[in-house]
């Protein structure tokens, strides 16, 4: 380890020094710009809220206007029909002929051109005479709404205004109602009845919703009656004292509500901010009310402020990243300075070092030069043996299935010399017919040896890795089983081939068809001493997987033998391992075809199944 110079320790205090100024720097950096943007934000945040203020005033004027003009639609109709002589001659004789029908068939009428929700007549003790809508399943005719307040405040003062809940119909709508005077009565006369006109007002809460705007409409006990959302409506600002709950309940103003607050501080001042519940968008905003004195109404605009915050958000963000922008331009330009000349320093001392270490660089890459080529000769030698080694266990897997090649081509040629001395006597005898049917079955027995031999043929051909082609899995399985068919009958094992003709795979056929043979005379193995022997070779596509750009096909080999020990299952596929008898095997079958099937870029793997051992065999799959 080496020791500091006595003449750099002077220095170490002032660059300590240097250093603890640099961070007292960077802290007031950050409080500046912190403080820059808090006040950026309030500002912004502020000028949002007041533009916010001025759209939700001009949306509220265009809002009275529009619920203005629905009333006044429809004020002085209820007058119109008070001066009716039919309606005040029902009242003076009700069970004059025709008297009913005519004023039900006129309110009717007036009621499907002014578009009003309901018009009807009531007598003076609030039993009703006629409506527009009598012929209906709900009519009000014979109904009583003398306890309605539209009702008594009609006969009290003439005329009535009231917003509720509807006892017969259970829809709200405003009712505006006017005291009929008795015929041949005069200014303050007796009254006779009261004509109501009920106006459906949820057209403008649908209008309201539809354009995303937050709209309450209050009476004067501050019970919303109209509103933009559900959830808002028959709800006070605040709770209501006993007394104004048990008049609106008796009164059945607004059906069966909880009158539960909507909020618990009361109605918010004008201007300032409110929160109200939602299932939807709601969320804080400014609240702008306008009185409707002549009504009893107060109409409360709400309008969002998350655009102004956002935007005020997104102004402060601008503002902080543009100051550390700044700040970090002043920062890097003195660290480039500092870096140049650390830079130059360090050019000096790495040419240095480069020099020294070119020479030894160049030793180096020889000898890897060297190492590379001798582990490529390796190579190649290694890949000649493993060749050699799976050649030898082709021609000893001939060697042991030859008895029953031999025993496969044998009868053939007995039966096609009985063929020839057979017909060597028919043709003595003239019968032509004969002769050309044994002729005929010569040539197919000569055909199933050179079957038989071209299988020899090119299962004994030494290859080597790089000829792969697309094998159709049938075919393969179709050759190795003509080499075990003597075996096959000889120890009684049913063949169950369930592989799709179209399953084709990329691979060397001839290693392949060495695979499957070592598989099925293992499995023939298995069976010996097992009291049903069954061979099932079955093959399913297996679709690409995520990590894969190609589909395989899985090949699985069964037997009804007694399974594979699971103290073995780890060792099937080592080289030499057998669990045969002395003198029946090396051990090499399984480990050959495995290092086969990794050269054609599959898999082989050993399991259980439901009777005996299952060998699978998984290949990439090829387009036939």
């Amino acid at each position: 380890m080496s020791q500091a110079h006595p003449a750099d320790l002077p220095a170490a205090a002032p660059r300590r020094a240097l250093l603890g100024g640099a961070g007292a720097r960077r802290w007031a950096w950050a409080a500046a710009i912190l403080a820059l943007t808090l006040a950026v934000f309030l500002l912004a945040l502020n000028a949002g809220h007041d533009q916010v203020r001025r759209a939700a005033r001009q949306r509220l004027v265009i809002a009275e206007a529009v619920l203005r003009a629905a009333f006044d639609r429809y004020r002085s109709l209820p007058t119109v029909l008070a001066l009716d002589t039919q309606v005040q001659g029902l009242l003076a004789d009700p069970a004059a002929s025709g008297a009913v029908a005519a004023v039900n068939a006129k309110f009717e009428a007036i009621a499907g051109a002014s578009g009003a929700a309901a018009i009807y007549l009531m007598d003076a003790n609030g039993l009703t005479l006629g409506a527009s809508n009598w012929n209906q399943p709900l009519s009000f005719v014979g109904s009583t709404y003398a306890y309605r307040p539209y009702f008594l405040d009609a006969l009290a003062s003439g005329a009535s205004r009231y917003f509720g809940v509807g006892t017969t119909t259970q829809q709200p709508g405003l009712f505006i109602g006017k005291a009929v005077v008795a015929r041949g009565g005069e200014g303050a006369g007796p009254v006779a009845g009261v004509v109501v006109v009920k106006v459906d007002l949820e057209g403008l809460e649908g209008e309201w919703r539809r354009a995303g705007e937050q709209i309450l409409v209050s009476d004067a006990a501050g019970i919303v009656f109209l509103a933009s959302e559900p959830g808002w409506k028959y709800r006070p600002f605040r709770p209501l004292a006993a007394a104004d709950t048990d008049r609106i309940r008796a009164a059945r103003q607004y059906g069966d509500s909880d009158l539960r607050p909507l909020l618990e501080d009361g109605p918010p001042d004008p201007g300032g901010t409110i929160r109200l519940p939602s299932a939807g968008r709601a969320g804080r905003g400014i609240v702008e009310p306008v009185a409707m004195p002549d009504l009893g109404w107060t109409l409360w605009y709400v309008a969002p402020t998350g655009a102004a915050f956002r935007q005020a958000l997104l102004v402060a963000a601008a503002t902080g990243v543009a100051c550390l922008a700044l700040a970090f331009a002043l920062a890097a330009a003195s660290q480039k300075r500092r870096r140049l000349r650390a830079e130059q320093a360090m050019r000096l001392a790495l040419e240095r070092r480069v020099a020294e270490r070119t020479h030894d660089l160049s030793d180096a890459n020889a000898r890897l030069r060297a190492e590379i080529g001798e582990r490529e000769r390796a190579t190649a030698a290694l890949r000649a043996t493993q060749d050699e080694l799976i050649h030898a266990g082709r021609l000893a897997a001939l060697g042991q299935i030859s008895t029953a090649i031999n025993h496969e081509i044998n009868q053939p040629l007995a039966a096609l010399r009985t063929f020839l001395a057979s017909t060597a006597v028919f043709l003595e005898r003239g019968d032509e017919a004969t002769v050309r049917r044994n002729l005929q079955r010569m040539t197919e027995v000569t055909q199933r040896i050179a079957e038989i031999i071209r299988h020899l043929k090119d299962f004994a051909r030494k290859t080597g890795p790089g000829h792969c082609e697309p094998v159709r899995l049938a075919a393969a399985a179709e050759a190795a089983l003509d080499l075990l068919r003597v075996r096959l009958r000889a120890d009684g094992v049913a063949v169950e081939c369930r592989i799709p003709p179209d399953a084709t795979v990329r691979a060397e056929p001839v290693r392949l068809e060495q695979v499957l043979l070592n598989l099925m005379v293992n499995a023939l193995d298995a069976m010996r001493d097992a009291p049903e022997r069954r061979l099932s070779l079955s093959a399913a596509h297996e679709p690409a997987s995520p990590g894969d750009s190609a589909s395989s096909w899985r090949l699985a080999v069964a037997d009804s033998g007694s399974g594979i020990a699971a103290e073995h299952m780890g060792r099937i596929f080592d080289p030499f391992f057998t669990t045969k008898s002395a003198g029946e095997g090396l051990g090499l079958g399984l480990s050959l075809s495995s290092l086969i099937v990794r050269d054609l870029g599959g898999s082989l793997a050993a399991e259980n199944g439901e009777r005996g051992a299952v060998l699978t065999l998984v290949l990439p799959a090829m387009e036939a």
